[in-house]
């Protein structure tokens, strides 16, 4: 308690107990001195509860590993490696096709182990439920259409190395067959050409925001496919909020 505090409850308490001595009884002021302790521990207790204030996890504007792990997935002599994105507290997106069941995330500052929580059956897109480590920063989401033209950037782990990349939009495709898998939904085209480990890197626009995950690529013709997060969730989106 402050010093500031401390004088002013004492003051209190001498002004509100009664100078007369013990045994002195007068209808009401027989009272008195209870009610003025009463008081005085009301406020020395409100004056002692400690308010813990839990610092919010920063949300991120740019690619970032903070919040951009690396993902690796063991299934018997299969291991799959691949990039996800932090949009929640407990959440992490992805490419479908490369993760499943248990999955390692590895931060900078370390592994947690989560879970794939749904897969979209018809997209390329899931959804990992993980603890993640505590103030780990995160992207916010928009659920919007990404225009011919629109600049995007990227960050993930092609190659098993972190990488950035910026690009433009260049096509917006209806249907495609990606390794023998046919996605019937609405995908964008964009420059340049990532690399195998990158599969569920998110694409960020120009504000920050989470528009897209990274599904495929040509490096030949040196073009990328990604999936937008307004058509790409399917059944996943509600695990996954705007803003």
């Amino acid at each position: 308690m402050s010093l500031e505090l401390e004088g002013a409850v004492w003051a209190f308490t001498r002004s509100c107990l009664p100078d007369a001595p013990v045994g002195y009884a007068s209808g009401v002021k027989d009272f008195q001195p209870f009610l003025c302790v009463a008081l005085v521990l009301s406020a020395l207790s409100v004056s002692l509860v400690i308010d813990p204030v839990s610092a919010a996890a920063p949300i991120l504007t740019a690619p970032d590993r903070r919040a951009i792990p690396q993902l690796v997935t063991r299934e018997k002599d299969i291991i799959r490696y691949g990039t996800g994105v932090v949009v929640g507290p407990e959440t992490v997106l992805t490419a479908k096709h490369a993760v499943a069941g248990a999955v390692d995330i590895i931060f900078p500052i370390g592994k947690v182990t989560g879970h794939v929580q749904c897969r979209a059956p018809d997209r390329d897109t899931a959804v990992i439920a993980a603890r993640l480590p505590k103030g780990t920063p995160r992207y916010r989401i928009a659920f919007r259409a990404l225009a011919v033209g629109e600049l995007v950037r990227i960050g993930g782990y092609p190659g098993r190395t972190w990488t950035v990349a910026s690009g433009r939009v260049t096509n917006v495709i209806k249907t495609a067959i990606l390794s023998g898998r046919r996605i019937n939904t609405p995908m964008v085209v964009f420059k340049p050409a990532l690399h195998q480990g990158a599969s569920g890197s998110p694409v960020l626009d120009a504000k920050g925001y989470v528009v897209g995950i990274f599904i495929a690529s040509n490096p030949p013709e040196n073009y990328s496919i990604a999936l937008p997060i307004t058509t790409g969730l399917g059944p996943c989106r509600p695990l996954v909020r705007e803003g």
